[in-house]
């Protein structure tokens, strides 16, 4: 009777390891399907997190001199986001006087490629479409007249990138406000050891990701700058235009510098062949100066991953979430090495070894890399 009764004890244990077996695994897809379904709402939290890691330092500066918790983060907050409706202003305002320029020529665009008369016309006789042009006049005057349709869009594509910006500044400004109370209650709630290991985390994250945004940025601004000075000197339009599309998209790690450059050259080629050139060799020279002296000056501090281990964080977030999945793909990586040598660390403290301080993976010289 015992044996059946013991037997019978270990297949209802079986069953119900099995069963919550099933229910983790169908937790883990329902969560994972969650997060899918809302990864817009999910990607706006983490670039709140990450502006919010950013401007703590400021938040923190403004605290020492007696100001609450509040005003200082407001004051922050509110002071960035000027230079980002700042940036935005600059960067549409020319785009904006070339469209109503371009409008008021239109006419006289229409009239030229209709009569072959002017630059407009003689370009059309000289690459052989004038004839096309006389054919269908009243087609073509209906779809210039129309142009004013994808400036509207944009407009509106614009407006609507701006107030995703404030919302998500919003939503950082009270995680600010809320950080300290919200790892507070954390804290408290775990054991002491525990508690040791949530601040190291913490401490390492903030390390790693405030360092790797600021060193991007400053990376970024110093090759737009650079940029603006050269067309600016060549003569070239809309300098502040292209400068800020060499910023934004130099954010990119790995490839942004190519993508910027190629474009900025091409604009360039269209001025003067000359312009084009110089454009490129400075583009070349930045390029080797950035890889080899300002990132590892600005960022070995911070952020040390391994190579392979960076390109993959931004080929899988470019991917899932387009450009800015490429741009937080790093800090995410970050984040999954810190955590993933923690847990390593406390499993090796387990079994009464003693590893090294957050030892996981490899940098390109052999060695163990260091968080």
């Amino acid at each position: 009777m015992s044996d059946g009764s013991g037997g019978s004890d270990r297949d209802s244990s079986g069953l119900k390891r099995a069963f919550q077996i099933q229910l983790m695994a169908l937790s883990i897809g329902l969560s994972l399907w969650l997060v899918w379904f809302l990864r817009s709402l999910v990607l706006d939290v983490l670039l709140a997190l990450i502006v919010a890691l950013v401007l703590d330092p400021a938040v923190k500066f403004l605290y020492r001199f007696n100001l609450k918790r509040s005003i200082a983060s407001v004051i922050v907050f509110v002071a960035a986001l000027c230079i980002f409706l700042v940036v935005v202003f600059l960067v549409t305002r020319p785009l904006y006087n070339a469209g109503v320029k371009f409008s008021h020529e239109l006419p006289r665009l229409v009239n030229q490629a209709q009569t072959g008369t002017g630059r407009f016309g003689q370009l059309i006789r000289q690459f052989h479409v004038d004839s096309y042009v006389q054919a269908n006049s009243s087609k073509l005057t209906s779809l210039l007249t129309q142009a004013s349709g994808p400036a509207v869009v944009a407009a509106k594509t614009v407006l609507s990138g701006v107030a995703r910006v404030v919302t998500i500044f919003l939503l950082s400004l009270f995680i600010e406000i809320e950080a300290p109370v919200l790892f507070g209650v954390i804290y408290q709630q775990a054991g002491p050891l525990r508690r040791v290991a949530l601040m190291r985390v913490r401490r390492r994250l903030v390390k790693a990701i405030t360092g790797y945004v600021l060193g991007n940025l400053l990376t970024s601004i110093i090759a737009g700058v650079v940029v603006y000075i050269a067309l600016l000197a060549l003569g070239v339009p809309f300098p502040i235009v292209l400068a800020v599309w060499v910023a934004v998209v130099d954010l990119l790690p790995l490839v942004g510098g190519l993508l910027a450059g190629v474009p900025t050259v091409l604009f360039a080629l269209l001025h003067s062949v000359a312009a084009g050139i110089i454009v490129a060799v400075i583009f070349i020279v930045y390029q080797q100066l950035e890889n080899h002296i300002l990132n590892p000056v600005i960022m070995s501090r911070t952020v040390r991953l391994n190579t392979l281990w960076v390109l993959i964080s931004v080929l899988v977030g470019a991917d899932l979430l387009g450009f800015i999945g490429a741009l937080i793909g790093i800090p995410v990586a970050a984040t999954i090495q810190v955590i993933g040598g923690e847990i390593w660390s406390m499993q090796q403290r387990k079994r009464g070894i003693d590893p090294a301080e957050g030892q996981l993976f490899f940098d390109d010289k052999g060695g163990d890399l260091q968080l």
